[in-house]
């Protein structure tokens, strides 16, 4: 069971998009359909939007205790 929140902060959520979109800036093939559009920065929050980001938020605890969340588990607001 995890011990922390499951709200996804607005830093967590700006690290994967923009993890994501060098991601995609560097060739990675993107996981949805893209419509056409060739910027990374707005794939990836397309992305994200869907809740398709294949990453992974690690949380580390101060007693040693590493979370990992995937997109899917969060509330986004």
């Amino acid at each position: 069971m995890k011990q922390t929140s499951k709200i996804l902060s607005r830093f967590e959520k700006t690290r994967l998009i923009g993890t994501r979109a060098v991601q995609i800036a560097m060739n990675s093939p993107p996981v949805i359909d893209t419509k056409g559009e060739t910027d990374a920065l707005k794939i990836a929050q397309m992305e994200f939007d869907q809740k398709k980001i294949p990453l992974k938020v690690i949380r580390e605890l101060p007693n040693g205790i590493i979370e990992e969340w995937s997109i899917n588990e969060f509330y986004i607001i």
